[in-house]
């Protein structure tokens, strides 16, 4: 008889916390254990903007920055970016980078993924190859905090035409990039430094310095002001700046002239390239 009393009170303990689960089985209950990173992701709280901190020709430094723009903290933080071929991750800190293809991704450290309100958090990188970075995503969405369904990023302009290079300017021009919604704009970069907007497909650059090596790109910017992979380089070198080195060949055009005088003669040589005359 004590044995049955036990049994039956065991049984119903084991009831209480059964019921308790039962009650987590439908959808509303199962939508209070939302992440809120998820939260945040939603509000569009946050940005992501790319700097680059150095250029050596072959590679360059980069830095992303997230900053918290909403009203709640953020827990984590995961930045998706694509670059061209031919550009790569070599290394990062304070980030977890990845790569697949031309697409990367970078994940905040144990140390810095919360970023309180209206605060930033950076992390660098060693990056090789000539290009910049387009189609960013902050924790899925748009890194300038908006979204934007179904809106591509536009197309890479055609590669830079030089034309009409003086001492001190440059006229580009180039063939427009595609866009799903119309290209707003285009970013001109000289030596991977943006130096203009423009409407069109042409710029005259001015102010450089003579007899000096440059390099330019351009990149389209949509309507939603994403922008799209950078175009080819174009190679500039401004006149002036000294002597036009000779043409280099097998060949050299030569002039002389001759000294008479009672004692002897002498005869004098010159490279009529670069002196001009005889």
């Amino acid at each position: 008889m004590r044995f049955r009393h036990r049994a039956a009170a065991g049984f119903a303990t084991l009831l209480l916390p059964l019921a308790g689960l039962a009650g987590l089985e439908g959808p509303a209950q199962a939508a209070t254990w939302e992440s809120p990173q998820a939260s945040a992701t939603v509000s569009g709280g946050a940005t992501a903007s790319f700097t680059k901190t150095s250029d050596w020709g072959t590679g360059f430094g980069g830095q992303w920055t997230v900053k918290n723009t909403g009203t709640s903290s953020i827990s984590s933080w995961t930045i998706e970016w694509d670059f061209p071929s031919g550009t790569s991750v070599t290394s990062a800190w304070d980030a977890d980078v990845t790569g697949s293809g031309t697409h990367w991704t970078a994940k905040n450290k144990s140390y810095n993924g919360t970023i309180a309100p209206g605060a930033a958090v950076s992390f660098g990188f060693n990056g090789a190859g000539p290009g910049s970075p387009s189609n960013c995503k902050l924790n899925g969405d748009s890194c300038d905090g908006t979204t934007v369904p179904g809106d591509a990023a536009p197309s890479a302009p055609g590669t830079p035409a030089a034309s009409s290079v003086t001492d001190t300017s440059v006229k580009l021009a180039w063939s427009a990039a595609t866009d799903d919604k119309g290209v707003k704009n285009y970013d001109v970069l000289r030596d991977g430094a943006k130096v203009a907007t423009v409407t069109t497909t042409s710029y005259t650059d001015t102010g450089l310095t003579a007899g000096t090596d440059y390099s330019y790109t351009v990149q389209a910017r949509d309507t939603a002001d994403q922008t799209g992979p950078v175009s080819g380089a174009v190679k500039v070198h401004t006149t002036g700046g000294g002597t036009t080195p000779p043409p280099t060949g097998d060949k050299v055009k030569l002039g002389y002239f001759t000294e008479w005088g009672i004692y002897g003669r002498n005869y004098n040589v010159k490279n009529l390239v670069t002196s001009g005359s005889a």
